[in-house]
This record gives C-alpha cells, structure tokens and sequence, in this order.
C-alpha cells in the first residue's frame, strides 16, 4: 500500500490538477494539444535519449522483453481489428482506430513517471524502449488509416509515406542518437547530464496535466456499452497477454514485471489525436481514455500488490 501511495496516487493528483485548470477555466482546454506538441518533441524525446545514452548497449538491447512487449502491443491490436471487420459493417479506419483504443498503453505520458517511481533509472529506461517500440504501432495505425483514406494510393506509396514519418519522429531520432551515444562509452558530461534531466524531467508532469485537460467536457450520451467492453478489455486482456508473453520469452522480474504494468496503463493520448485528425471514432476514442484512465487507478494498484508475489526479489 505505502509503494502505490508513493508512486500512483501522485500521478492521477497531477492528473486531477490538470482536469480542474480546464474545469474552472484557470487554463482552457485548448492548451492541451500545445503541452502535448511540446512534450512529444521536446522533453520526452530528450529523456529518452538521456536514459538510452547512460546504458551499456547490451542492457538497452534486451530481446526477450522487446520481443514479447512488442508483441503485447499488435496481438491485441490484430484481434480487435479482426473481430471489428467481421461483425460491423465500418470503414477500415474506424475498425483500426478501435482496436488502437484496446491495444495502445499510454507508455510515454504514464509509464516514464509510473517506473521511474517503481524502479528509478532502470525503469525509466526499460519505459523509454516501449516509447520506442509503441511508434511502430502508431506506424501501422497511420498506414492503414492512409490506405483507406486515400483509394488512389498505392501500398507502396502508403509505406514510403510511413518510413519517412518512421524516420523523421522525434521518438526515433532521440533512440538512435541515444544508440550512438551508448556504443560510444562516452561518459556523460556533467552540463549535457544536467540538461537532460532538467528538461527531460518536466516530460511526465506535463504530459499528466495536459491529459486532465484533455479529459475535461467528455460525456457519456452514446456508446456506453461499447466504450466499457474497451476499456475492460485494455486494462485487463492486453496485461494478461503481455504478462503469458513476457513470461514466455523469459523476461527477467525487473523487465517482466515493468512490461506487465505497461500494459496495463490505459489508452493512450494518441487515440485521441489520431480520432481527431482522421475523423473517426472520434468521442467513443475519447470516452476510452477517460475511463480507462480512472479504471486504472485501480488495476495498476492491485498489480503493483501483486508483484512481490509472482516476482518475490522486487519486493
């Protein structure tokens, strides 16, 4: 109880500060999607780098979690889409968009800050990969959605247009710089330390405020029924399947027990965005990341009393 104290609550108070800015309009809900652009492109890509950048490579280069995390992140994914095509007569946008609500954890925004708590620097790293890992699904997501928009274009040209917004992300540059720094066992100099824990330490406070923001306003007119069965499915199918995975692969505790509470955290921001840029999906996007973002406060609770049970050296 005292580590969920410590290392939960305080997030969702972050969180509740932020909605209550938008609710008694001390800030308007529009300056979410400003704090999000800042916390994407600058901040958490900088953490990122920073944390990656401080680890030998073969600490960085962990398989069996990347393996598993990553197929934690489509398998999910892959079923909601499969089940959506089958029983609903529904653009293929949609369909993606829907199984993205089920299958895309809000790793940057939550599980940097959530770990870091947990597990200090090492949990901020094993955090920082599944931001990394996260972009190809929100890659997927984006190719598909092109394809469906666009009859006339081609799968070739759809997957020239996402290698290039691939390369391009923020998140892909600060890994790869990050990589680069790693293999050259360069020691960190103390200014370049201290700035990127500066302005990398602001990523997670931020992006929890900017969500409370976001949350303000969301009504539950339509789509109660749909809207549970999702939220229930991404905070209980998708740790499940990633925990049997990890498990499998033969993740360590430390990276097994991280990528189980990763899985758990709920839908992330980016189903919001991707809902409103293409224009689907569009409130039942957002009633998920609401409840699943309240539900889990108390899943994350009760998995994080039960590790010291499956894994008893993280006690």
């Amino acid at each position: 109880m005292k580590i969920i104290i410590q290392a939960v609550i305080p997030l969702f108070c972050i969180i509740l500060v932020g909605y209550l800015a938008g609710r008694f309009k001390s800030l308007g809900t529009a300056s979410a999607k400003p704090l999000n652009a800042f916390v994407m492109k600058y901040p958490l890509p900088i953490l990122i780098f920073a944390s990656i950048a401080r680890e030998p490579l073969n600490n960085v280069f962990n398989f069996p979690f990347i393996c598993a995390f990553l197929a934690g992140l489509f398998l999910p994914q892959l079923i909601v889409l499969w089940v959506s095509r089958m029983l609903y007569q529904e653009t293929l946008t949609k369909s993606v968009l829907r199984a993205m609500a089920v299958s895309f954890p809000n790793v940057g925004f939550m599980g940097i800050p959530l770990l870091g708590a947990l597990y200090g620097k090492e949990g901020i790293l094993i955090a920082s990969i599944s931001v990394f890992l996260s972009v190809f699904q929100m890659l997927f997501t984006i190719i598909i959605c092109e394809i469906d928009k666009e009859e006339k274009t081609t799968l070739k040209e759809s997957l020239k247009s996402g290698a290039i917004l691939f390369i391009k992300h923020p998140m892909m540059i600060a890994t790869f710089l990050g990589l680069l720094y790693s293999a050259s066992s360069l020691p960190m100099p103390v200014p370049l330390d201290n700035f990127t824990k500066y302005l990398g330490g602001v990523a997670g406070p931020t992006a929890l405020f900017a969500l409370g923001l976001l949350l303000v306003g969301v009504t539950f007119n339509k789509g109660k029924t749909e809207v549970t069965i999702i939220s229930l499915l991404k905070l209980l199918m998708q740790p499940v399947i990633t925990l049997m995975l990890l498990l499998v692969f033969k993740a360590d505790p430390i990276w097994a027990a991280s990528g189980m509470l990763l899985a758990a955290l709920p839908t992330g921001v980016a189903i919001s965005i991707f809902t409103d840029y293409y224009g689907e999906y569009t409130q039942r996007g957002t009633k998920t990341l609401l409840v699943t973002t309240i539900g889990s406060l108390i899943t994350l609770s009760v998995l994080i009393a039960l590790i010291p049970r499956f894994w008893p050296t993280l006690s």
